[in-house]
């Protein structure tokens, strides 16, 4: 009988045929029970970066990504086909917007380049993909057997300090917005950067704003004062699209207990990030010291293959492979999302991959393609169906209708609500 039940389990592998390998450790029956569940579930992804490939690289998604490097040398994770193994349903698409555009410049025209080249990407792969802007449409795309790519703004330096230019995103399907990167708005802290303490008045403006249109406020890199100031003025779910609990890393872009605490009132949802380096305090340490300790030698990489970037990159590469670190596997992933369940409960947690954004991924993982292996942890430790679908994408979807209906409440007639602060000049 138990032969014939390990035969049964490796049949129904085979037959969900968008899962990876199953991985040596695994229990079969297992295996195939969570393969069962993960491919009838809504999964969403808080965040990927693929659209900086898709902008810089001229990256096609319909293209084999395996084995690709970005321009900078770090692994691809993500295409069309990898996300139907991994039974992608929603695709948050980062529209990301670096803060040394306070600087620089130009932030609002980068926000708008990654928006045409998803909406573009879109149009060109429409079989497979469609864009999204509501909780509707993401249940309407599983039923159709389709990808949702939805956007949100990876740092508020993109509205240039406009309530005008945030309506106009929100025009143009954005759904997020993070309200820094690593560097401090003008009206923001960061978690590495404190300028303000806190969000500024016209900053509880931008938060406002984002509930009358439908935003999410993403509390990902900003700082805890930020996190509890917009929890304090927010009257829809806030996300973190992209973090870890700091109750298992005590890391600044990770969420504290205390945050936690506050989301079953709100209703938020902390998308749990992959990056070993925020899930892992040893990993974190260790990346840190290898990078103080080869910077040299980096550096003299740098001037040996200078205008040779695949040259550079792949010395480097081999650099770091020679210098190794201790990588967690997947299974890291779970202990954050067990942290953020009994912490602040089941409802608020899901997936924020960061795929295409982070250098390297917990072991056992390559890329989209390996997404079923975090509902197989889930259900090996006790993990009912309905729980890990809620982790998967039931809660952000909760999450979401909950701020359509926020918005609903709070339109107005006529131009919509203008700005009761001057907002603050751009540097």
């Amino acid at each position: 009988m138990k032969k014939l039940a390990v035969l049964v389990a490796l049949l129904s592998i085979t037959a969900v045929n968008f899962a990876q390998t199953m991985p040596k450790d695994a229990d079969p029956v297992l295996w195939a029970k969570a393969l069962k569940i993960h491919k009838k579930s809504i999964v969403i992804d808080g965040h990927n970066d693929i659209t900086g490939p898709m902008m810089d690289m001229d990256f096609d998604l319909a293209k084999d990504s395996t084995g690709m490097m970005q321009s900078g040398g770090d692994p691809m994770h993500t295409d069309i086909a990898r996300w139907k193994k991994g039974g992608m349903t929603g695709q948050f698409m980062s529209i990301y917007v670096s803060g040394g555009t306070l600087r620089t410049g130009g932030s609002m025209r980068r926000a708008m380049e990654l928006i045409d080249v998803t909406n573009r990407e879109a149009e060109k792969h429409s079989k497979d993909l469609t864009p999204c802007t509501t909780a509707a449409e993401i249940r309407r795309a599983k039923k159709q057997n389709k990808i949702c790519l939805l956007m949100g703004i990876e740092g508020g330096y993109a509205i240039e300090n406009s309530l005008y230019a945030l309506r106009n995103f929100y025009r143009l399907g954005v759904r997020y917005m993070t309200l820094t990167h690593n560097v401090a708005t003008d009206w923001a802290d960061a978690h590495r950067d404190i300028k303000h303490n806190g969000l500024t008045d016209w900053g509880k403006e931008v938060v406002r704003e984002m509930n009358r249109l439908g935003i999410f406020i993403d509390i990902s890199h900003v700082s805890e004062k930020v996190m509890m100031d917009a929890l304090d003025v927010t009257k829809a779910p806030v996300i973190a699209s992209h973090s870890g609990a700091r109750g298992v890393n005590d890391h600044t872009r990770n969420v504290s207990d205390a945050v936690l605490k506050r989301l079953p009132q709100n209703g938020g949802v902390i998308m749990v990030v992959f990056y070993p380096s925020f899930l892992d305090a040893r990993t974190n340490k260790e990346e840190n010291e290898r990078s103080a300790r080869l910077r040299p030698q980096v550096e003299a990489l740098r001037e040996k293959f200078k205008g040779d970037n695949a040259g550079f990159n792949k010395a480097e590469n081999e650099l770091l492979a020679a210098n190794p670190i201790y990588v967690p596997d997947y299974k890291r992933i779970v202990d954050h999302i067990d942290h953020i369940k009994n912490t602040a409960g089941i409802d608020h947690v899901g997936l924020g991959s960061d795929f295409d954004g982070v250098p390297f991924l917990p072991a056992g993982m390559n890329g989209a393609e390996d997404l079923p292996l975090i509902t197989y942890e889930m259900l090996r430790r006790g993990y009912s169906e309905t729980d890990i679908r809620k982790v998967l994408g039931e809660n952000l979807l909760r999450a979401m209708s909950q701020m359509e209906k926020v918005a609903a409440g709070r339109q107005i007639s006529g131009q919509g609500s203008l700005e009761k602060l001057a907002p603050p000049k751009l540097n």
